[in-house]
């Protein structure tokens, strides 16, 4: 029974591919926002925009 159920899955490759798939966008993006959130000048940032435009005033 355990046998022919286990003819239906793909090989472990595929699951450690599906996983690559899924893990390595989900880092590029985290990264991404990290980046962005050291990087951005104060203007970019949601609080800075606030100080940025209340400074002349």
């Amino acid at each position: 029974m355990w046998r022919e159920w286990t003819n239906y899955l793909p090989d472990f490759k595929t699951f450690v591919y599906m996983a690559f798939a899924f893990v390595i966008p989900l880092m590029v993006t985290f990264i991404n926002m990290k980046l962005h959130k050291l990087g951005d000048p104060s203007w970019k940032k949601k609080d800075g925009a606030k100080n940025y435009k209340n400074k002349g005033r």
